[in-house]
């Protein structure tokens, strides 16, 4: 989706989210997403699919988003356990936030980011977010556990990446159309509510 992803699983964008959220970078090649992806781990480009971006907000806190974009992961190298599930194309949407760094860091900020696939479900893509995390050399998980999210059940994982604290968490939209998920990195528990509160 973003330049922070990168082959190994959905789950390892745990690892990198915010890295290069204003880095400069020359834009993904385009694709035509009504067609087959073709062999290719994943494809993204601005306005690949305009629905899902649309569930993602212009802005948070007052902020515009450094990057937003969509489009589809198409391998098990980019797909990791929701391969193993029988899934085989997740399209998404979603934005990146850099915040002012608290602490020091450089890694402040918010990824927020809806996907949808047959039979896609909240259990299976929190899991994938477990594996690629537990995956992951410099990454502890302090805890994961249920939680209510705008009154629908999810998943809240919270890990330690290096010295950068990181909230992932995972439940349905309102219509049950996309599983949604806010990457939180180095904010306060008040951003992350509003983040999710961003969300339908």
């Amino acid at each position: 989706m973003f330049s922070t992803r990168t082959p190994g699983g959905l789950g390892v964008i745990a690892t990198a989210v915010l890295v290069a959220a204003c880095a400069s970078s020359s834009p993904p090649p385009s694709f035509d997403p009504a067609a087959p992806c073709g062999g290719v781990d994943r494809q993204e480009m601005k306005g690949a699919y305009p629905d899902l971006e649309a569930r993602i907000p212009l802005q948070l806190d007052g902020q515009a988003a450094d990057s937003r974009d969509s489009g589809r992961f198409c391998s098990k190298a980019t797909l990791g356990t929701l391969w193993d599930a029988g899934i085989r194309e997740s399209q998404f949407g979603g934005g990146i936030w850099a915040m002012d760094p608290a602490g020091g860091t450089s890694l402040a900020g918010f990824q927020l980011s809806v996907f949808r696939a047959p039979a896609l479900t909240a259990q299976l893509l929190a899991d994938e977010y477990k594996a690629g995390a537990a995956g992951t050399s410099r990454v502890t998980i302090v805890s994961a556990t249920n939680e209510q999210l705008n009154g629908r059940p999810g998943f809240r994982i919270n890990l330690l990446n290096g010295d950068s604290h990181q909230a992932i968490v995972v439940w349905p939209s309102a219509d049950g159309a996309v599983i949604q998920v806010v990457i939180a990195s180095d904010v306060g528990e008040s951003k992350v509510q509003a983040a999710i509160a961003a969300l339908h």
